[in-house]
């Protein structure tokens, strides 16, 4: 797989913690079972696989002491809360409620009509038609890329008042922000965001932004695994 210069390892980002920025790493959620392509909730109800408690364990252990101020949140679905969780347990932090909120998740603002991109998905041609969408900046259910990842980015970043944010979110929107603030140049089946990959968006000291695509290296799976 290529690596581009923004892409980063975990241990970078304990180095930025270190130089006193803050850190919003947007994870993708950890393995969790296949989707059935009738379901149009998207598989909320799905908890993750032995290896995705595992793994996401294991993302935590990888974070364990990196800061002392540490925010988790997930979008609704079962196994984005479930990711969190597991993370804050590999962590040695104790959470209770992992709070939730739908606009990190599938009524962020890329997406235009669920019910539309649940549409646009039930022939199995997902990977084309998001690099589609990707390329041209528009597709069927979904907003403007340039406009919804402006907006995604200070949706969560207002959220945002930890040193070290850890929220749970989805491929397709790790793969659109990366995509829409020129992370990676191009967003292919081929370095499509795995597991527990995330985008960190970095606040210097000083304000500025900056953007990195974080690779946990924890798997090599895009897709559910069959249970």
């Amino acid at each position: 797989m290529e690596r581009f210069d923004s892409e980063i390892d975990v241990d970078r980002v304990r180095e930025e913690l270190s130089r006193g920025s803050r850190v919003l790493l947007v994870v993708r959620h950890a393995e969790r079972p296949r989707i059935d392509n009738e379901d149009k909730t998207f598989g909320a109800h799905l908890p993750l696989t032995p290896a995705g408690e595992r793994m996401s364990e294991e993302f935590g252990r990888m974070l364990k002491g990196a800061s002392d101020d540490v925010q988790f949140m997930a979008s609704p679905l079962r196994r984005t809360v479930l990711t969190a969780r597991f993370i804050a347990r590999g962590m040695g932090i104790d959470v209770p409620v992992i709070p939730t909120d739908a606009a990190i998740g599938n009524s962020s603002a890329y997406i235009e009509d669920e019910l539309k991109v649940w549409e646009l998905f039930r022939d199995g041609r997902f990977f084309e038609k998001m690099v589609d969408y990707f390329e041209r900046g528009e597709q069927y259910g979904f907003n403007t890329l340039k406009e919804a990842t402006d907006a995604f980015e200070e949706y969560c970043l207002s959220l945002f008042t930890g040193k070290l944010g850890i929220f749970s979110s989805h491929d397709v929107y790790i793969a659109a922000f990366a995509k829409g603030r020129g992370i990676l140049p191009a967003v292919v089946r081929e370095n499509w965001p795995r597991f527990l990959d995330s985008i960190a968006i970095i606040v210097d000291p000083d304000g500025t932004r900056r953007y990195r695509f974080v690779r946990a290296g924890l798997t090599d799976g895009i897709c559910g695994v069959a249970t």
